[in-house]
């Protein structure tokens, strides 16, 4: 099973210290008293922060951009990245007023025995948000749950990580410009300020990040029974058999590993692959691998690690491996550049800490299988409930049989990481992956509470729907019937059922008989 040891140890010694909570009480019920006044909750008022989001997106992306890139390198083109709030914004506002909507609901007989009450649910914010999040996407990550916490009808405190701290001055300097600071906040800070939020009460609490802080963050939740929804991680597998394209295996694979140096929790984590088809796909990395150059480091298109200690975390994993590096490997380390190169190892073990850790880093091992009939029980072994699941296969047979016996946050069959930009698509866990789910009207419905409301009938009936007392013994005879047992045993209703088509068909005969008789 896959553990967090690594990422546990470097919070550890983080410095995390005990933080006096009233500095931000008052934050919070400042907040609180926007929201109880009823500003968030108005339709007008959530168009006009997602309209803002979004000319805040266009205005801003060469910033947005350069500050990521100052956090993690790489290419221009991983600002991109990060701009996926624009699609989500635009997308909330042209389903804002159907999501917002009562939705009617069936009346039952049993509750209004004269058809006259009505049922409907109201979709109403929760209140005031905690948003933790990470450095690996750090403004992906804020703005689009932002969009839903919004769309809801939320006020929200956003806590930016402390490690991406280029891009987290950015964000809160955008946010206070572009957006309603007396509903949205930016706090600032690190393990002391974080810990210090979480002994406050909040209607919802939002974290994204590994799987040792979600336990934190869960307990502290749970204090006060706050709902929590989590995005994690874990190992997320790639399953390959024969029947694969094998040159969209490479395209995809390198894509979606590769891309921010594998900093991404849906990028593929380790591979299972035909031993028959194994070097054919090593040697297509290894061959996708020349467009970064012969020096990974000094390629523009490769980014950085985002910090020493990850560095050093990820080191740690390909140094006890019993597996064959292929390419990469530990010789051109460079902790304090915070450079790691693109490394692929052949053959590990189950057995050790790359095998039972989750990498989050520019490492691939690969194991090649006598049968495919292997991989599930391998991906059950190695992280049973990962955030995604890859397979590629052109047999349907075979990706259904891995579907049917595995299981994931989500799936992706013939590519990688795509599933995540389909906005139609919920995006969340299972399990040790995390739980509730983003995107779209999925992350509507998360921060919103759905409202049971019934309008019983008074025009017909005026009595409760138990009679009062004192109340005969034959009366629960009468209403066990009506509710739970009906008037007709179980094994004569099909029989009834057949018994009064009959009738209904021989009084239609007769019907007709009769207007026949008496035409003209």
């Amino acid at each position: 099973m896959t553990t967090n040891n690594g990422f546990q140890k470097m919070r550890d010694g983080s410095g995390a210290g005990v933080m006096d909570t009233s500095k931000y009480e008052g934050i919070l019920d400042g907040l609180r008293k926007e929201f109880r006044q009823g500003k968030t909750k108005k339709e007008a008022w959530r168009r006009q922060q997602l309209t803002q989001l979004v000319k805040m997106v266009e205005e801003n992306h060469e910033k947005i951009t350069a500050a990521v890139r100052k956090d993690h390198g790489g290419p221009k083109i991983r600002g991109l990245g990060e701009m996926g709030s624009h699609a989500a914004a635009e997308f909330a506002l042209g389903n804002l007023s159907s999501w917002m909507a009562d939705e009617k609901v069936t009346t039952p007989f049993q509750v209004s025995p004269t058809f006259i009450g009505r049922s409907h649910i109201r979709k109403e914010p929760k209140g005031v948000v905690l948003l933790i999040a990470p450095w690996n996407y750090p403004i992906e990550l804020v703005l689009t749950p932002l969009v839903s916490i919004i769309a809801a009808g939320n006020c929200a405190v956003i806590k930016p990580s402390e490690v991406s701290t280029n891009s987290s001055e950015v964000l809160e300097e955008l946010i206070n410009k572009y957006l309603d600071t007396s509903c949205i906040k930016v706090i600032q800070g690190a393990v002391p300020e974080t810990t210090a939020l979480l002994k406050l009460q909040w209607d919802h609490i939002f974290y994204t990040g590994n799987g040792h802080v979600g336990r934190i963050v869960s307990r502290a939740a749970a204090e006060h029974l706050t709902p929590v929804t989590l995005e994690l991680g874990g190992k997320s597998p790639v399953i390959i058999d024969k029947t694969a394209k094998m040159a969209s295996v490479i395209s995809r694979v390198s894509s979606g590993k590769w891309f921010n140096v594998g900093q991404t929790c849906i990028a593929p984590d380790y591979i299972l692959v035909h031993k028959d088809i194994q070097e054919e796909f090593l040697k297509g990395m290894e061959e996708a691998l020349k467009g970064y150059g012969a020096d990974p480091k000094s390629s523009v298109d490769w980014g950085n690690v985002i910090s020493s200690r990850h560095v050093e975390r990820i080191s740690s994993l390909v140094k006890d491996t019993k597996g064959k590096v292929r390419t990469g490997g530990l010789e051109t380390v460079d902790t304090e550049a915070k450079y790691m190169p693109p490394t692929i190892i052949s053959g590990p073990s189950l057995d050790e800490p790359l095998m039972k850790e989750e990498i989050f880093g520019p490492v691939l091992p690969v194991i090649a299988l006598d049968s495919m009939s292997d991989a599930v029980g391998i991906v059950n072994k190695v992280c049973d409930k990962p955030l995604a699941l890859y397979v590629f296969s052109e047999d349907q047979k075979f990706v259904k049989s891995i579907l049917d016996q595995t299981q994931s946050g989500g799936v992706a069959i013939n590519t990688c990481v795509e599933h995540f930009m389909n906005i139609h698509l919920p995006f969340g866990g299972i399990g040790p992956s995390g739980y509730g789910a983003c995107h779209g009207k999925h992350g509507f419905d998360d921060f919103t509470h759905h409202r049971s409301c019934l309008k019983q009938d008074t025009l017909i009936k005026k009595d409760a729907s138990l009679p009062p007392a004192p109340v005969p013994e034959k009366m629960y005879d009468i209403l066990i019937k009506v509710t739970t047992t009906g008037f007709i045993p179980r094994k004569y209703r099909g029989m009834t059922k057949h018994l009064l088509r009959g009738l209904l068909l021989a009084l239609l005969l007769w019907a007709v008989k009769k207007m026949v008789s008496h035409a003209p």
